[in-house]
């Protein structure tokens, strides 16, 4: 499951996160990649970002890509996508993401920076700076 092109990371992650594939998910992330599960915090390590992404798919939700965009500089790119998640007995969650993702050695695709919430964040007073905490763990301030 490789993304060839910078519009694929997010068709690849639908098709991991629709059948459940926590490792297909985690695959489509760069080492040291920033997540924002929720709004206020930022995940760089790969045991956070493993356990964000389980607890996305904790909620058996079916994810559906609404529209997408894509700007593309050299080996860096910038995606939106409109998503809705749909969740059995529960509201749907419906946003717009940005991310960054960035052209691998091997010339596939993968996240640098993800962003569900996109838009959102506008609306906070302040952004949080992550910091490495002495676990190795991303936390916000």
């Amino acid at each position: 499951m490789a993304a060839n092109e910078p519009g694929q990371v997010i068709e690849e992650f639908t098709k991991c996160f629709n059948s459940g594939d926590i490792e297909g998910l985690a695959s489509l992330y760069e080492d040291g990649a920033a997540f924002t599960p929720e709004l206020g915090t930022v995940l760089s390590d790969a045991a956070g970002l493993r356990g964000a992404l389980q607890g996305f798919l904790d909620t058996r939700g079916m994810l559906a890509i609404v529209s997408t965009s894509t700007v593309v500089n050299g080996d860096l790119a910038l995606t939106h996508s409109h998503w809705r998640l749909d969740v059995p007995d529960g509201e749907p969650m419906e946003h717009t993401s940005a991310e960054v993702v960035r052209r691998q050695p091997d010339g596939t695709w993968k996240y640098t920076i993800d962003n569900p919430y996109g838009g959102k964040i506008l609306g906070l007073s302040e952004w949080p700076r992550p910091t490495r905490a002495a676990s190795g763990t991303q936390v916000a301030r």
